[in-house]
């Protein structure tokens, strides 16, 4: 039997999240962040095989995110596992717990998407200038119009210094989804990578949106390691909710995909695909 770490980043406790964690946590350890802003609690969410912390302020965009990823990584790293697979908790398996389990059995393959090298230049779905221009540590998704003026003066004082002050380009930056299913070896090299270069880490303070760079850069300057260009995440992004919540009509899509996993769900949008997803998952 195979040892997987499911890694997540949560900021609310709500009844879909916690089926998730409940399902996943039949068969694999589960190590959640819980954004430091929420009212959710680590003994909300501990259960057996569900590890729990709240140690960082996570905001959307932000270096934070990276961070979070980071920490839960480093936690499940000491704990020695096979496999570790980074989803969200808006994401469901839609292969069975033992389906994934034989996937991913006596296969040394990491699986990440990467895009080809981002060139200068390239705004078009988030291009280089994510993080060879500085932005704020922070973005702005509601609030009062006091909240929305310190943003926007924020974000313009961060344009200006970009151009006064352009920040280097050290580093052939690769994009791609941030979901990850990599092995125990590639989370070391990782760590490895970290602690011999700390100025990488410190390269994407004040970033945006740069989770979809950090593991794909690293990645690329590593040695010996078997790379399948797939994330195992079915994501429809042609849809103007970009990307598509999922609704009963998408089941067949869904069952009928290779991936282990599908982003992304709402309850409170169409419930009944998620119930269908999961009599599936126990009759599969």
């Amino acid at each position: 039997m195979i040892k997987i770490a499911i890694i997540m980043l949560i900021h609310r406790k709500d009844e879909q999240t916690v089926r998730l964690i409940r399902y996943l946590s039949r068969d694999f350890h589960v190590f959640v962040h819980i954004d430091k802003k929420s009212s959710v609690r680590p003994e909300d969410i501990i259960a057996q095989n569900v590890y729990a912390y709240k140690e960082l302020k996570v905001y959307w965009g932000g270096y934070s995110q990276i961070l979070a990823v980071q920490f839960l990584l480093e936690k499940a790293f000491e704990k020695r596992y096979d496999r570790y697979l980074l989803i969200s908790g808006q994401d469901l398996p839609i292969k069975s717990n033992e389906e994934i389990i034989r996937f991913f059995y006596d296969n040394d393959k990491e699986y990440i998407s990467i895009e080809e090298k981002v060139k200068k230049g390239t705004r078009q779905k988030g291009g280089l200038d994510r993080v060879t221009k500085y932005w704020p540590n922070w973005f702005h998704r509601g609030g009062s119009l006091w909240d929305k003026y310190l943003f926007g003066l924020q974000y313009f004082l961060f344009a200006v210094f970009s151009k006064v002050s352009p920040r280097s380009t050290k580093y052939d930056f690769y994009k791609g989804p941030n979901w990850l299913n990599i092995t125990h070896g590639c989370v070391e090299k990782i760590m490895k990578f970290l602690d011999d270069h700390p100025e990488y880490s410190s390269r994407f303070k004040w970033t945006n949106c740069a989770d979809e760079f950090f593991y794909q850069t690293i990645v690329m300057q590593l040695e010996n390691l078997q790379i399948e260009n797939d994330s195992l995440r079915y994501i429809d992004w042609n849809d103007v909710e970009y990307p598509k919540v999922f609704r009963d009509e998408d089941y067949q899509k869904l069952i009928e995909s290779h991936c282990l996993f599908a982003r992304k769900f709402d309850a409170n949008i169409d419930r009944e695909i998620i119930d269908r997803v999961y009599r599936f998952l126990t009759t599969s």
